[in-house]
């Protein structure tokens, strides 16, 4: 497995890729994901060098982005979102996704970035060192609730990197994620 960024060519077969990836999951039909991950490339939020792809044998196995996210309309360079995270059906349950956020992870830190927020299964998430938001003293806009409270989730990407930032995580400024 190799990571490295994308190529702008690429940006529509991933669009494509994270579609597919996503369209039969018992939460989502993929669309709202392929929007996002177009809608984030358009946005000042975007991040070229955390929009990453892994490779094997120079096929495309999995994507995911990295990038900034304002936190009550503060901290955008220094909090993360992670989303959409996709890897191809057939590789799934293989250690591509763990690859992708241990890579991720590791280069956002050395970007000098404090923290990252992630919506997801805490289950998973959690190996890596996420925990719930609610620790950090970050919440989820009543604009756009998780299904739970456990599946808002950050980690701190340096030691007490989000000891002084808090407040409302607000999805809205992505109209992919309104609900």
């Amino acid at each position: 497995m190799k990571i490295r960024l994308i190529d702008k060519e690429e940006y529509s077969f991933i669009e494509d890729f994270v579609y597919e990836v996503f369209k039969n999951t018992v939460y989502s039909d993929g669309v709202a994901e392929k929007a996002l991950v177009k809608e984030i490339r358009e946005k000042q939020y975007y991040i070229p060098q955390l929009d990453l792809v892994v490779e094997e044998e120079g096929v495309i196995i999995g994507h995911f982005i990295l990038s900034k996210l304002p936190i009550s309309n503060k901290y955008e360079n220094e909090i993360l979102m992670l989303s959409p995270v996709s890897v191809a059906i057939t590789y799934q349950r293989q250690g591509v996704g763990k690859y992708m956020l241990q890579e991720g992870i590791k280069l956002a830190a050395k970007m000098g970035y404090k923290g990252i927020i992630v919506e997801g299964d805490y289950r998973y998430y959690q190996r890596f060192g996420f925990r719930t938001s609610t620790e950090f003293g970050i919440y989820a806009s009543k604009k756009n609730l998780p299904p739970s409270e456990e599946n808002l989730m950050a980690m701190e990407l340096c030691e007490n990197g989000m000891a002084n930032i808090s407040g409302e995580v607000d999805y809205s400024i992505y109209d992919a994620l309104r609900h």
